[in-house]
């Protein structure tokens, strides 16, 4: 659970989630992540960050309200599994 093992796409998404929070929609833009959950999966369970997750709803480019997720980051580590 160290930081020297995070790819560029996990360093891109918690330098986002150091601002705020973000939604899986501005990750895929700023970050250029298509599979976002994955890599937040990645970063809880391999790299041990606590990230929190809500679904939010938003408007779509054509202003259809939909539901996407949202993370943040919480404080501190995860406690490492035994």
């Amino acid at each position: 659970m160290t930081n020297s093992h995070l790819s560029p796409q996990h360093e891109a998404i918690l330098a986002e989630l150091r601002q705020g929070p973000r939604t899986t929609m501005q990750i895929i833009r700023r970050c250029g992540v298509i599979c976002v959950s994955a890599r937040m999966h990645e970063l809880k369970t391999d790299h041990g960050y606590r990230i929190g997750m809500q679904m939010v709803t938003v408007r779509d480019r054509r202003r259809h309200v939909v539901r996407v997720a949202e993370y943040r980051l919480l404080k501190g580590r995860a406690a490492r599994r035994a």
